[in-house]
């Protein structure tokens, strides 16, 4: 193995772990060294409802992530989802001075801080803080300011809150375990710095990640987040449908939705419906799925459009809408969702280029991929700390991953 920077994340997603070891090339991007994914144990809407049984399940994935990587792992980087999350919009403004001057950066700097004092509830935090734009003088829209003269500079941010206990809880359970929390990113926003490439985001994109217990959305324009948000219905709900209608256990409405799962009826034969509640087993016919699966599909992402709500800022996005999440595996989910929003759909669970990604199992990988390119990110972005050997923050936290451990041939990665 090369000597590049080894990275290590995992991901707490509703129904699975799935964690990864990429290493940083020459030229700054990722490649795949290990994968290792686990079923979700005592782990619900985003937080640690069983401590033990959390912290059991995250132990064995990063057991089976050293195994399958040969390497040590301390500690990792992490996702946060879950309802209790919030997406706010901050303003602030300050003063450049008695008269016009050039914008520097630590006026923005400034901006940026008052925006990230705003007033929140107290059992919140603040997780992030994305500006949307500035303005100069009340020039609005305005991407970067640097340089520009003025006397007053405001600035509109997205902020995304979550709960201290949540958060807490969660670092908790990964010292349980035994490793150290090296940091986390907003579960949507690690899936969007994986699947979307720049030029969507500057043309404006939603991404919609249907998960299992929970949908994910993301609004991106001019190249920054504009706005996130939940709503508790993902594919399990689908498959609880198909489990009712067709009187059949879980895990054969489960294999049914995988192998045969149609979210549109007018992709297959139609059907009579009276079959749902004069049969005692109704036949599993690709129009009676569609029939059972469509509704609760419309459902979802209906919600997810009336949960941004901003029906014209929706309409502008140029790059439509982007869908991932196993969830989103039916037929007919890309149709009926152009459908629904009256704008261009994909699917993508990889992102377009990344070295290794032939090596990863069947699966959702966006979010863990992301978190390691966030994390390689803010790495990058300390270089110059790193040559100057004032290492802190995270960089401080992945110093020493190569070191051999005593009396092993593995290499020993921090994150």
């Amino acid at each position: 193995m090369s000597q590049g920077r080894l990275i290590v994340a995992c991901d707490f997603g509703t129904t699975g772990f799935r964690a990864l070891v990429t290493e940083t090339t020459a030229n700054g991007d990722l490649e795949i060294v290990g994968c290792a994914h686990e079923r979700v144990e005592g782990f619900q809407d985003g937080d640690f409802v069983d401590l033990g049984a959390g912290a059991r399940c995250i132990a064995r994935c990063i057991r089976d992530l050293e195994a399958d990587s040969d390497i040590y792992v301390s500690g990792f980087t992490y996702n946060i989802a879950g309802s209790h999350l919030h997406s706010v919009r901050a303003t602030a403004q300050v003063s450049i001075g008695p008269g016009p001057r050039p914008i520097r950066q630590s006026d923005v700097d400034e901006v940026i801080k008052m925006a990230r004092s705003m007033a929140i509830p107290f059992d919140q935090k603040i997780l992030t803080v994305t500006p949307v734009e500035y303005s100069v003088d009340r020039v609005r829209g305005i991407v970067d300011p640097l340089g520009r003269v003025g006397s007053l500079l405001e600035i509109q941010a997205h902020l995304v809150t979550g709960s201290r206990s949540v958060l807490n809880n969660i670092e908790n359970a990964v010292e349980t375990a035994k490793y150290k929390p090296l940091g986390e990113e907003v579960d949507v926003m690690a899936a969007g710095m994986a699947l979307l490439e720049a030029q969507e985001k500057e043309q404006g994109a939603m991404l919609i990640d249907i998960g299992g217990e929970i949908t994910n959305w993301a609004v991106y324009r001019k190249g920054a987040i504009l706005a996130n948000g939940s709503i508790p219905w993902g594919g399990n709900h689908l498959t609880a449908d198909l489990a009712h209608g067709l009187r059949v256990e879980w895990e054969e409405a489960e294999n049914i939705k995988r192998q045969r799962g149609v979210v549109m009826r007018n992709l297959v034969p139609e059907v009579a419906l009276s079959s749902l509640f004069e049969e005692e087993r109704p036949e599993g016919t690709k129009g009676l799925i569609a029939a059972i699966l469509e509704p609760r599909m419309e459902e979802i992402l209906t919600m997810v459009k009336n949960d941004f709500g901003d029906l014209r800022e929706l309409a502008s996005l140029g790059a439509g809408v982007v869908l991932t999440g196993g969830g989103s595996l039916c037929r007919g989910t890309k149709s009926l969702c152009e459908e629904i929003f009256d704008l261009q759909a994909r699917k993508r669970y990889l992102p377009r280029k990344l070295a290794g990604a032939q090596q990863l199992p069947e699966g959702q990988w966006a979010t863990v991929i992301g978190l390691c390119r966030w994390s390689a990110r803010d790495v990058n972005q300390s270089g110059l700390e790193e040559d100057l050997g004032q290492g802190g923050g995270l960089l401080g936290k992945l110093r020493g991953m190569f070191r051999k451990s005593v009396g092993q041939e593995k290499m020993a990665a921090e994150g």
